[in-house]
């Protein structure tokens, strides 16, 4: 079975958006791709995570050709894909219906970045994208625009989710930091005051430190 650990971190990744809270059953799409090969492991469509095993995800090459696997891959593969042709700082991509985040969606309002933690993870206001039926070329491309050369997080219009990142660990927690933001502005809203959004200055200045110096170190 090729790419035997990465299924098993996609698929550890599905269940754990169960888990969150951020899709239910089948709902939303993750993929990785291997660094050495290029290829790119992804979720089938229409079948629910926690009946999933790793044999069933789907492994494609560049051009999108199934290289092995059962079953059809999720019909956000053009979402995916763009990411992976256009970006070649993204080796993973995670597509949710978190629906804090999808609030905004709803309103065509960007996510104001009012955590420090998240704009190290995101580094300022999280796009939306505008609307594309999904499944399409269409929705691919709107979304890859609005994430830029450097994004990592985009809301799409009446949708959803979509963040990236150089591995799946780190796109996944990019996902939880949006929906978490999300959450906590929608709370502040509801007390009639609003949110103390960062400057987009200070979002930035907290990505770089974020980039250049978290990471372990010895004393």
């Amino acid at each position: 079975m090729l790419l035997e650990a990465l299924r098993r971190q996609v698929l550890e990744a599905g269940l754990n958006m169960q888990k969150d809270g951020v899709a239910r059953g089948a709902q939303g799409n993750i993929s990785a791709r291997d660094p050495h090969s290029g290829l790119v492991v992804i979720t089938p469509t229409a079948i629910p995570y926690d009946q999933l095993k790793p044999e069933d995800l789907c492994v494609l090459d560049a051009d999108r050709r199934q290289v092995e696997g059962p079953w059809r891959p999720t019909s956000e593969l053009a979402l995916h894909m763009v990411f992976y042709a256009r970006r070649a700082d993204v080796h993973a991509v995670v597509h949710s219906h978190a629906p804090y985040a999808t609030v905004f969606g709803i309103l065509l309002e960007p996510l104001p970045m009012a955590l420090t933690e998240a704009a190290m993870l995101i580094g300022g206001a999280v796009p939306v994208a505008p609307y594309r039926r999904p499944g399409t070329e269409e929705v691919a491309e709107v979304t890859c625009a609005a994430a830029g050369e450097a994004g990592t997080a985009v809301i799409l219009a009446n949708h959803g989710l979509v963040t990236v990142g150089g591995d799946l660990a780190r796109a996944y927690e990019t996902t939880l930091a949006v929906e978490n933001t999300a959450r906590l502005v929608i709370m502040a809203r509801s007390t009639g005051g609003r949110e103390s959004a960062l400057s987009a200055e200070e979002s930035a200045a907290l990505r770089k430190i974020y980039l250049e110096k978290y990471k372990p170190g010895r004393a």
